[in-house]
């Protein structure tokens, strides 16, 4: 997998359209300062209308040990050069259907130290009192999305009680967004700067590309992979920029 996914990459990087858009941005592409967040897995126990997870953009599968590892090398380089702010482990799945949910944040919070945050969403499905007392130790600021009330309200209250609950998502009612035209939603959000391009916030898929963007549901916007020296790794405006809510920092 680790070779298809480079090569991958590679065919992406050289394509013409690629190029067109870092010819004409001159402050691109930007050096990769922190892996942002982290996809542990693309599978959902939910088929929410406004996600584009039911879709299948990508393979439905968990991240392996090997991957994780890389992506935490990854993060223990941009630690040590002092660039590294608060980790995510979220992304298109839910992260908790994880079989090593509970060890991913035990590895991350290691690496990363007691003083970055350590952030983890969920749907609340799996967040019970027995999850929370398994996380706790570790210190995760978990968010809880309020896409099913009867299952966030009892895993809202189970995170006070273990002390890590940060706060609750209602953005698909309040502060909606299409995920840059790839589901069909109304759009509230307000316009903002992309805060990944204009801090150089990389985001790991979870067969280990590197990808500029936090609503990448395909994977068209790798332009690395955790194997690749973090030096070089160098993120750009790509194809869903011109469709998303969020504009383009010059």
């Amino acid at each position: 997998m680790k070779a298809d996914v480079i090569q991958v990459v590679r065919s992406v990087e050289s394509s013409s359209a690629i190029e067109g858009v870092h010819h004409k941005l001159k402050r691109y592409p930007r050096p990769v300062r922190d892996i942002h967040q982290i996809e542990l897995t693309t599978r959902c126990n939910l088929r929410c209308k406004y996600c584009p997870s039911p879709q299948k953009l990508r393979a439905h599968e968990d991240m392996t040990d090997e991957t994780f590892a890389a992506a935490m090398d990854m993060v223990t380089f941009f630690v040590r050069q002092g660039t590294q702010t608060e980790l995510s482990l979220t992304g298109i799945g839910e992260s908790l259907m994880h079989p090593r949910f509970v060890d991913m944040v035990e590895f991350a919070r290691r690496v990363i130290g007691s003083k970055r945050d350590l952030v983890v969403t969920t749907n609340g499905l799996l967040l019970d009192d027995k999850m929370c007392a398994a996380i706790a130790p570790f210190a995760p600021k978990v968010f809880v999305s309020l896409h099913r009330p009867e299952k966030a309200g009892p895993a809202v209250e189970a995170a006070k009680r273990a002390g890590i609950f940060a706060g609750a998502n209602p953005a698909p009612s309040v502060s909606a967004f299409d995920w840059a035209g790839q589901v069909k939603w109304h759009v509230s959000a307000p316009r903002t700067a992309c805060e990944y391009l204009r801090l150089g916030w990389g985001v790991v898929l979870v067969d280990g590309r590197v990808t500029t963007c936090c609503l990448d549901a395909t994977g068209g916007g790798a332009f690395g992979t955790v194997w690749d020296d973090p030096e070089r790794l160098a993120m750009s405006p790509w194809d869903l920029c011109s469709s998303c809510h969020m504009d383009v920092p010059k």
